[in-house]
């Protein structure tokens, strides 16, 4: 029967110290998660920069319209500003980027 509390207690004591750990782990998690919540995605900023240089490259090859550099420089200016959101500023590079490459 000694040896039955001995497990017992030893069991007790393993979950307790799993469950500390487990704890511990999720606050770091959270506080990772808490730090980053307002940092861009890389995938969706690689992906911007690379349109940019496709963009640019394409209005320096050809004779684009005006208004296509117009909108380039008032969409990038709203980014910056904070009037778009990264997703929607995305949306317009792609809108322009067709508009582009179909001329």
């Amino acid at each position: 029967m000694d040896a039955f509390y001995f497990f017992v207690i030893l069991g007790s004591a393993a979950v307790f110290l799993i469950l500390h750990f487990d704890k511990q782990q999720r606050r770091k998690v959270n506080k990772i998660l808490h730090q980053t919540s307002d940092v861009e995605p890389l995938l969706l900023m690689q992906s911007l920069g690379q349109k940019l240089d496709r963009l640019n490259n394409a209005l320096n090859k050809t004779a684009a319209p005006v208004n296509i550099e117009q909108q380039l420089h008032k969409f990038t200016g709203d980014y910056k500003s904070g009037r778009i959101s990264i997703t929607t500023y995305n949306k317009h590079l792609s809108e322009l980027l067709r508009t582009v490459e179909v001329h």
